[in-house]
């Protein structure tokens, strides 16, 4: 069976579907490259922080356990 002249796509309607729109193109380089350049410039506006070192005042005898009347008085009332 033959098909008809009009179910068949014209070369003109391929040419122009399959082709890109140079300004199209454009456009989303443009939208990119502004977002990237948006992100830097925001990044760039944040103060530099150095980190700090915490002030080392004994801290091998604050990560000590230490079992204190309240945790004595825990265990006791946590017994079953």
């Amino acid at each position: 069976m033959r098909l008809s002249p009009r179910s068949q796509p014209s070369a003109e309607s391929v040419a122009a579907t399959s082709s890109t729109d140079p300004r199209r193109r454009r456009f989303l380089l443009t939208l990119g490259v502004g977002g990237a350049g948006a992100a830097a410039a925001s990044i760039a506006a944040l103060p530099a922080v150095a980190a700090e070192a915490p002030a080392n005042t004994d801290s091998d005898s604050d990560a000590r356990y230490r079992e204190t009347a309240h945790v004595r008085d825990y265990y006791r009332s946590a017994k079953l």
